[in-house]
């Protein structure tokens, strides 16, 4: 399979988002959060947001990793795509601990975003050229 990699990388940020969610669901049962409730401390706010943010995140992450993976090669956007993983993960803990240390997090987050946007963006003005 030629894009071994990046395949792999998806099914990581994907795994990371369900467990994000696993544990949002695990506080609602541990504190009594009842849906639709989204309020019950800071562990589950916390918590709560970490997985919302994850899936803000993934909606742009994934198809510009899809849409890179022609123009950087399965090894290279898959690496872009690792960082965003480890990203994801900082940003979970660093959140988890104090919300105002999640900057490495974010930034780890959003540069391999942009950079995989940035490479599907200019094949295609090239294409269009």
């Amino acid at each position: 399979m030629g894009n071994s990699y990046t395949t792999f990388i998806t099914l990581l940020a994907v795994f990371i988002t369900f467990y994000f969610s696993l544990k949002v669901g695990s506080l609602r049962g541990k504190i009594g959060v009842n849906a639709p409730n989204c309020d019950g401390g800071d562990d589950f706010n916390r918590a709560f947001r970490v997985h919302m943010n994850t899936i803000e995140q993934i909606v742009l992450f994934l198809p510009s990793l899809w849409l890179a993976l022609p123009v950087l090669g399965d090894l290279y956007a898959a690496s872009a795509g690792a960082v965003w993983v480890i990203g994801r993960l900082l940003y979970s803990i660093q959140y988890m601990r104090d919300p105002n240390s999640r900057t490495l997090g974010m930034v780890l987050t959003f540069l391999p975003t942009v950079v995989l946007w940035g490479a599907a963006m200019w094949d295609v003005i090239q294409r269009l050229s």
